[in-house]
């Protein structure tokens, strides 16, 4: 037996499964790289976010046990596992290589991020959800416009997070609205002795998910419809100019430390939280679970509290998210349905979404399962991430964004850090993207 497929059988055993029913001299077959009986007929490959050797335990329980009860039902099919790289820009640049010669997965997760690049190749799903019962309008309306682009639904968005504001709800009675009111709050908490506000400025994506809704709030668009950097043109300048001279003005002030410069996750936050000497901070979903790791669920629920994202005053309301979506790559009829009634099972219907992430510890992209899941209903926390998610913004998924992100994430850096002012470094950053984006 392979030491990878170990795990596997053992996961099986805790769950009771006994595998036959198709070939009574043969029994399934389960490991990391198949699942099925070996005499079935068909085979789907399947590219998961997490394959089955992933060390993320419930993540691997859950898989196993709803492909294996998948497969009991539909015995004539066995799964061909892929396993994901753990760099995920090279794991979808391959499969992008791949579907555009053909050779794709017959279902496969796909980063909700670049989803637009893979539209030409993914089949349509929509006969297969109208069978299942399972309706488009039960997503969240930021994945439903890239699910389903024109007039075919090509992908299923099935897991999510969101960033929202965090505070003390023992020290403020009242979360600020805008940035005038958190500046005055974050003054008080530092003249009590504490860090008043904390947002991740390092050089990585997560500082501009965290910093992007102050200026979709105003209006602001990184791209035009051409996929051209409009950032800074026109009226996108004053917008982006605001954000900056905010940050600053709450570096400047010393209601937020200069180190966020050094903070490349939200979880470099996590240890100056939990020793009780931030007030308030902006932070992804994820960091609930987190920090009730760290301080203790109980003592992180007693203090602190959730709220939109303070804005731009008159800003609309808004926030960021990001997520996986899964496809079905296979042209041949058969196998398209059967993929997509697979996909359906492990991710997408009211079971499906609901294990995956209570497994994951992510947020579903449903809107309608916070209202039917057990684990999700009755969470206070977690209804008001599905209320914020109705505002959520994605990123545009177009290849300049990575180098808008990353020039934007270099400005910020030498805002903070006093190396430029707020107009310099947006400038550089602005010329270098217009550089790199004419010679691509």
């Amino acid at each position: 037996m392979k030491r990878k497929s170990v795990y596997v059988f053992a996961a099986l055993a805790l769950f009771g499964f006994v595998a036959g029913g198709y070939s009574q001299s043969k029994k399934m077959i389960v490991n990391s790289e198949m699942i099925g009986y070996p005499d079935a007929k068909i085979t789907l490959t399947w590219l998961p976010q997490e394959g089955l050797d992933s060390p993320n335990k419930p993540v691997v329980d859950y898989l196993t046990k709803t492909a294996v009860a998948w497969v009991e039902k539909h015995p004539d099919v066995k799964l061909q596992l892929t396993a994901q790289s753990v760099n995920i820009q090279n794991a979808m640049a391959k499969m992008l290589v791949q579907a555009a010669a053909g050779n794709a997965p017959d279902v496969a997760a796909v980063d909700s991020f670049i989803l637009p690049d893979f539209w030409q190749y993914l089949q349509p799903l929509d006969d297969v959800m109208k069978a299942k019962n399972l309706s488009l309008d039960s997503w969240f309306p930021f994945a439903q416009k890239l699910m389903k682009p024109n007039d075919k639904t090509l992908a299923l968005w099935y897991d999510t997070d969101v960033r929202m504001f965090y505070y003390r709800k023992d020290l403020i009675k009242t979360p600020p609205a805008d940035w005038d009111a958190l500046m005055t709050v974050a003054k008080q908490m530092k003249d009590k002795g504490l860090i008043g506000f904390l947002v991740p400025a390092g050089r990585n994506e997560t500082t501009t998910c965290d910093f992007l809704p102050w200026f979709w709030s105003q209006g602001g668009k990184l791209v035009d419809d051409a996929a051209k950097p409009t950032f800074y043109d026109g009226a996108n300048k004053a917008y982006m100019l605001n954000v900056f001279q905010f940050i600053k003005q709450a570096v400047d002030s010393g209601v937020t430390p200069t180190r966020i410069s050094t903070y490349i996750t939200d979880g470099d936050m996590n240890s100056e939280i939990a020793s009780g000497k931030v007030a308030m901070f902006v932070g992804g979903s994820w960091l609930v679970k987190q920090l009730g790791d760290v301080m203790g669920e109980k003592q992180f629920r007693d203090k602190w509290a959730l709220a939109p994202i303070p804005m731009k005053a008159g800003g609309a309301r808004t926030t960021t998210s990001g997520g996986w979506t899964v496809g079905v790559f296979a042209k041949d009829e058969a196998k398209r349905k059967l993929a997509a009634d697979f996909a359906i099972t492990m991710f997408a219907d009211d079971k499906g979404i609901a294990g995956y992430c209570e497994a994951s510890g992510n947020l579903p992209c449903r809107k309608t399962i916070y209202d039917s899941a057990a684990f999700l209903k009755n969470d206070p926390i977690d209804q008001k991430f599905k209320d914020e998610l109705v505002f959520a913004t994605i990123r545009p998924g177009v290849r300049v964004y990575n180098v808008i992100s990353q020039e934007l994430q270099v400005a910020l850096s030498s805002t903070i850090t006093g190396a430029s002012s707020p107009d310099k470094a947006l400038d550089a950053a602005w010329k270098n993207v217009n550089s790199q984006s004419d010679s691509q």
